[in-house]
C-alpha cells in the first residue's frame, strides 16, 4: 500500500490501463477512509486546500486523479510542493499512462515522486518478453492452464502483443472455459478468425470514422461473424452515448448494460471527440443494420460495409473545413431526449 503518512501525494503509473488499475487496487488497499474521483480536474486549487483543511465529521480522504501528461504539465508547480509533506487531512493519488514525457529536465514532478518513494510504476512487457510474462501470469492465477505455453502462444497469435487486449480476451476464455481447465482451444473460440486483431479494434475503427481498418478488419483471416460484430458495435455505441449523459462511471455502466464499475477513461475520451450527436445517428445506423441482419435477404457483408462508410461520413465527413469539435458544438442544440439504454 502507498505510505500516505511519509509524502500527501503518490502515482500510479503504467501504459497498460489493466495493470495500471490491478496496481492501483494493491496501493489503497489498506485506505478506510473516503474516496473521491475525479479525472483531469480543473480546479486543482480546491483540491490542495481541502488537503490542509481539517473536518469535524468526515475522515481524512483521498482523492484519486486520473490525468494525462498535457495535465500533469500544467499543474505541475501546484503538485511538487505535496510531495514529502505527511498526510494531513487527506492525500492524492495520481493515476496516469505517463507522468512527463520529452526532455529529461522536464520531468521534475517524475523524479521527485521517485526519490520521496512515491512513484508505483506497473511495468509493461516488451515484444520479446511478453510470452514469458503471460506464462508466468497463467501459472499465478487460480484457474487451472493446460500447457500454458501453448495457451500463451495462441492468445499473442490471436491477439497480438498488447497486454490490455491479451488479458481481456483472457478473461473471456476463462469463463468459456467454466470448470475446466483453460485451454488454446478456448481462447481460438472466444477470439476466431481476427488476425491478432480482437474484435473491439474493429468497433473503435467504426466509431472513429476509420473505414479502411474496419473494413481490413472485417475481412482478416476469412472474416469475422457479422452478428457478433454489429453486437460489439451497438454495446460500445452504448457504452460512449452512456458518458455523454453523465460523469460518474458507474452510472454509465449501469445504463450502458455492463456490471460492476470499469474505468471508463479511454471511453470518454472517445465520446468526447465524437460528440453526442454524431453517435446518436452511428447508433441509429448499427440498430437498423443489425434489423437488416436478423429479417434476412441481406447480404451480411455489404450491410457491414455500408455501415462502416456511413459512420465515416457522419465523424469523419469529407471536406469538413471546421473542426470536430466546433461541428458537434454546432449541432448540439438539435438533439433532443435522454439515452438511458
Amino acid at each position: 500500500m502507498a505510505d500516505f503518512t511519509s509524502s500527501r501525494i503518490h502515482a500510479v503509473v503504467s501504459p497498460s490501463t489493466r495493470l495500471r488499475d490491478e496496481l492501483l487496487a494493491q496501493e489503497i488497499a489498506g485506505w478506510n477512509g473516503p474516496i473521491k474521483r475525479v479525472m483531469d480536474p480543473t480546479d486543482v486549487d480546491h483540491i490542495v486546500v481541502d488537503l490542509d483543511t481539517p473536518s469535524l465529521f468526515d475522515p481524512p480522504g483521498l482523492w484519486l486523479i486520473r490525468c494525462d501528461e498535457k495535465w500533469v504539465k500544467k499543474h505541475r508547480e501546484r503538485l511538487l510542493p505535496l510531495i514529502g509533506n505527511p498526510m494531513g487531512n487527506g492525500a492524492v493519488l495520481l493515476i496516469a499512462g505517463a507522468l512527463e514525457g520529452g526532455e529529461d529536465r522536464a520531468k521534475a514532478l517524475s523524479k521527485a515522486l521517485d526519490k520521496a518513494g512515491a512513484l508505483h510504476r506497473a511495468e509493461v512487457p516488451g515484444d520479446r518478453e511478453v510470452q514469458a510474462w503471460l506464462i508466468t501470469r497463467l501459472g499465478a492465477q487460480p484457474h487451472p492452464v493446460e500447457r500454458p505455453a501453448e495457451v500463451a502462444q495462441t492468445l499473442i497469435d490471436r491477439v497480438g502483443s498488447d497486454v490490455d487486449a491479451i488479458l481481456a480476451v483472457l478473461d473471456v476464455a476463462l469463463a468459456h472455459a467454466g470448470d475446466q481447465p483453460l485451454t488454446h482451444a478456448d481462447v481460438a473460440a472466444v477470439a476466431p478468425g481476427l488476425a491478432s486483431r480482437p474484435i473491439w479494434d474493429f468497433t473503435g475503427a467504426l466509431v472513429e470514422g476509420n473505414a479502411r481498418k474496419a473494413i481490413e478488419l472485417m475481412h482478416a483471416a476469412g472474416g469475422m461473424e457479422p452478428g457478433a460484430a454489429i453486437a460489439a458495435v451497438i454495446g460500445e455505441l452504448r457504452k460512449l452515448l452512456a458518458c455523454t449523459e453523465t460523469r460518474d462511471d458507474g452510472e454509465a455502466a449501469a445504463w450502458s448494460g455492463a456490471k460492476g464499475r470499469p474505468n471508463l477513461y479511454y471511453a470518454r475520451r472517445r465520446a468526447d471527440a465524437a460528440g453526442r450527436v454524431n453517435l446518436l445517428r452511428v447508433y441509429r445506423a448499427a440498430l437498423h443494420a443489425q434489423s437488416q441482419l436478423r429479417t434476412g435477404g441481406t447480404d451480411h457483408a455489404l450491410a457491414m460495409e455500408m455501415l462502416v462508410h456511413h459512420a465515416q461520413r457522419i465523424v469523419r465527413p469529407s471536406g469538413a473545413s471546421m473542426p470536430l469539435a466546433e461541428r458537434n458544438a454546432g449541432l448540439r442544440s438539435r438533439a433532443s431526449g435522454e439515452f438511458r439504454g
